[in-house]
């Protein structure tokens, strides 16, 4: 056959095709394999160089004064091939504000932190053809740390109700998740006397939003709502108490963080687990909770149900506005802290209340007294921690300055915080088509801008009794202090002269007419205020203190592995 007619031929045959293509991706296969051989290689290489790195840090940290000879005996003993280490003795500082490589910095004194790098050949099989060399170099590092041996103190400052009372919480409560709330008083005292332990709290959280198990300064960081940190303590507390029923039924959307709540001064993710062992109430953790997520919301307040207003509800109706403000520089309720920061607070809150006198002075008018109270955070800070077979603490404690008055404001403009309400005189009474007024002010503030020093014994923390500082312009019975200093005055300007003659003998009494109906209103008002008051968490004129744990280092404990 001519060459030309066989080539032709050869052309057409399709006889063997999947033979030739099987030859072809036979080889593609056997590539992929040989490549397969030497990627598995190189990861199990990985993994144990990692694994000798941290095994080597955690040895040096053990024993720092011999770093470089104890970390070089444990990863000889794990690989033999190490081509190169090294050791560096240093100061870890577990500041959530540095980024992981920067926490570690390398010095000669004050060495409580080991860094070790190993450099190790990992083999290539079927790889050394193409890159032209048997093996591909592998460096892992790892950083492991005493845990901090310095003194460290969780203390909170007034978030717990001083006392109960079940209508004053149930309309607060009802005003914060906006929604009817009617829990009994025993449900809330059930609540004051469960124990929570933070940690055990913030770990189920973390769970819950899908934050990395033990990252706590990722979980501080992390925006969640009060309806899951509240689901959470319900989970916790393991019980059916209907105050906590109650309110996690209701969808509390309300953005919160829990570093919002809990502020730490300087601590990484795995040192922050061993100061955050200790315990809060859960009274304390959810009315906490609810306010911070409610600051700058203005409540208007149901007092009906007080059980300890009878005296006053015979004398009077009162309409009550609350707003709740933020704590200070977004100051936390509670703090971990070794140092004079951060400070923490109370919120800021103001009472506005609307009292109409029933005693109505006949045929005239009824009385009507606006008051006006605006409370700024109480501060509490860390003075001293001392360390020996009794620990103690000292807190420094400032009350919040509180500005008592009887006038006018616009309410409206009581949540914004950052401008400060003008009140007016207040009209106590208006007769006779606004021609007689009787109109008041006054005007009293309470609190110390001074620093006071409170020392807790080992034998009083974690106790649920708080110890209070109370100012020493602090008046007792604020209200009646107010009516006290009462200034009245009586404008009848706008009558005739014929009419003010007429009216002279009537109108010369009305101003004692006008004090002794407000007289007996004093107390009542007085023991409602200091009722709001304690489910706010805030007094006038005093601070609540608790320290929670004292930790006198960790001296002895086995090193851990850091970022």
């Amino acid at each position: 056959m001519p060459f030309g007619s066989w080539l032709s031929s050869f052309k057409r045959n399709e006889r063997g095709g999947v033979a030739i293509m099987a030859a072809i991706f036979g080889m593609i296969m056997c590539a992929i394999a040989a490549l397969a051989v030497d990627v598995g290689s190189i990861v199990l290489t990985a993994r144990k160089v990692q694994g000798t790195a941290d095994l080597a840090a955690l040895t040096a940290a053990r024993d720092l004064n011999q770093a470089q000879r104890a970390a070089e005996a444990t990863a000889n003993a794990n690989i033999k091939t190490i081509s190169t280490m090294t050791v560096k003795r240093g100061r870890y500082t577990p500041d959530p504000a540095l980024k992981p490589e920067a926490r570690f910095k390398v010095q000669g004194t004050e060495v409580n932190a080991a860094k070790v790098e190993i450099t190790a050949p990992a083999p290539l099989f079927f790889g050394r053809f193409i890159v032209g060399s048997d093996h591909v170099d592998i460096t892992r590092k790892a950083t492991a740390a005493l845990p901090s041996s310095e003194p460290r103190v969780m203390f909170s400052i007034g978030s717990r109700l001083a006392s109960l009372n079940g209508g004053v919480v149930n309309s607060l409560l009802s005003g914060l998740l906006g929604t009817t709330v009617n829990v009994n008083l025993v449900a809330y005292n059930g609540l004051a006397d469960v124990n929570v332990n933070l940690l055990q709290f913030s770990d189920l959280l973390a769970t819950q939003i899908g934050v990395k198990a033990g990252d706590y300064d990722a979980l501080l960081k992390t925006e969640t709502t009060a309806g899951t940190l509240l689901k959470v303590l319900e989970l916790v507390t393991g019980s059916n108490n209907s105050a906590l029923s109650t309110i996690t039924g209701v969808p509390l959307n309300l953005p919160v963080k829990l570093g919002d709540l809990i502020g730490v001064e300087a601590e990484a993710k795995e040192g922050l687990a061993q100061h955050l062992n200790a315990n809060v109430t859960a009274l304390d953790l959810m009315t906490a909770t609810l306010q911070t997520a409610n600051s700058k919301r203005q409540l208007e307040l149901d007092l009906d149900l007080m059980s300890n207003a009878g005296a006053l509800k015979k004398l009077a109706n009162v309409k009550t506005y609350v707003a709740i403000g933020e704590r200070p520089n977004n100051s936390p309720w509670l703090t971990i802290t070794g140092k004079d920061e951060p400070i923490i607070s109370t919120a800021q809150a103001r009472v506005f209340l609307k009292v109409t006198a029933l005693d109505a002075i006949e045929e005239l008018a009824s009385v009507k007294v606006p008051i006006f109270i605006e409370i700024a955070g109480a501060q509490a800070k860390l003075s001293s921690i001392t360390c020996n077979a009794s620990p103690s603490t000292t807190l420094k404690v400032k009350t919040g300055l509180a500005r008592v008055a009887i006038g006018e404001v616009d309410t409206t403009k009581l949540k914004n915080f950052q401008t400060p309400l003008t009140i007016s005189d207040a009209h106590l009474l208006d007769a006779l088509g606004s021609t007689v007024v009787v109109s008041a002010r006054a005007d009293i503030n309470v609190g110390d801008e001074q620093w006071q020093d409170v020392t807790f014994a080992n034998s009083e923390v974690g106790k649920k009794a708080p110890k209070s500082v109370r100012s020493t312009k602090f008046l007792q019975g604020t209200i009646s202090s107010l009516l006290g200093n009462l200034k009245l005055t009586l404008d009848i300007s706008l009558l005739g002269p014929v009419v003010k003659g007429l009216l002279s003998v009537v109108l010369s009494g009305l101003l004692s007419t006008v004090a002794g109906i407000l007289s007996p209103l004093a107390a009542p008002l007085d023991l409602l205020l200091q009722s709001l008051l304690n489910v706010l968490g805030l007094k006038l004129g005093e601070a609540d203190l608790w320290v929670h744990a004292i930790e006198c280092g960790q001296a002895g404990q086995a090193p851990k592995l850091v970022g």
